[in-house]
């Protein structure tokens, strides 16, 4: 792999998760510069925190929040160098998929550069834990995703992704869903979907799922996403039970510790 940013600029507006206009811009970046937040802030395992069920770059009013489906669709293409100017406490919501960023991507143009991208192969086993949630990875010769998601009831999805075979067909597409406390305020005409919506038990999903197991896809994603905070691709097999974006960072925050040792 080598590194790769944007041939021109490219926008994308909508609204976040509240409803409030969002708008997101994507530029070209110099080979090494990483992803950069809104004046140089970077997409990385120190600088990210969980914040209100998404992942956020920055700290107070300076955060940015729901970068995630960004970071996965610049995972999914190859994107390591790409500055960010957002408008907004949030990047726009889009369908609550990644396939909005995807599009906005391929708007901008990927472009290559003959740098290479040095992978991180854990040379051990990795754990992190909290209570009955964990991450795990072993070493492989490319990134597997085996994720296991409980909904409410004794409803359990189990999903195997292998993102290299086909990322923007079996994994940016899953959509997210959100906790029925979380939202009762903005409607449906408000997020500007164009599909129905429907509760089931404390959440709130897409009536027609694109997927059967759209809602573990989704957690895959999301952890997707997050991992490419380290901003080079993982060479491992990693297994999730119940992810969240907290265990994500923590997750990423060991895998960097495990690259500054060497």
């Amino acid at each position: 792999m080598t590194r790769a940013t944007v041939r021109r600029r490219a926008r994308l507006a909508g609204v976040d998760r509240t409803g409030r206009p969002a708008t997101v811009e994507v530029a070209p970046a110099p080979a090494g510069a990483g992803i950069r937040f809104n004046g140089g802030r970077p997409a990385s395992p120190g600088a990210a925190s969980a914040w209100r069920h998404a992942t956020g770059i920055g700290r107070g009013r300076r955060r940015v929040a729901m970068v995630e489906h960004l970071l996965a669709a610049c995972h999914g293409l190859g994107v390591t160098d790409l500055d960010v100017v957002s408008d907004g406490a949030e990047l726009p919501l889009g369908d609550g998929s990644a396939l909005p960023y995807v599009r906005l991507l391929g708007r901008a143009g990927v472009v290559r550069s003959a740098e290479p991208v040095e992978p991180l192969r854990p040379g051990v086993p990795v754990l992190v834990s909290e209570g009955r949630r964990f991450i795990a990875a072993v070493p492989a010769p490319r990134l597997q995703l085996s994720c296991l998601a409980r909904l409410p009831g004794p409803v359990v999805q189990h999903c195997l992704v292998r993102p290299h075979r086909g990322f923007a067909r079996e994994l940016a597409p899953a959509r997210t869903f959100g906790v029925t406390r979380a939202a009762c305020g903005p409607t449906q005409r408000a997020l500007r979907l164009p599909f129905r919506l429907e509760r089931r038990g404390r959440l709130v999903l897409p009536t027609r799922p694109r997927f059967a197991d759209e809602t573990c896809r989704h957690k895959a994603l999301d952890l997707f996403g997050d991992l490419w905070l380290l901003g080079r691709p993982l060479q491992a097999e990693v297994f999730a039970f119940c992810p969240g974006h907290g265990l994500n960072i923590r997750f990423a925050r060991r895998l960097q510790r495990i690259l500054e040792e060497r």
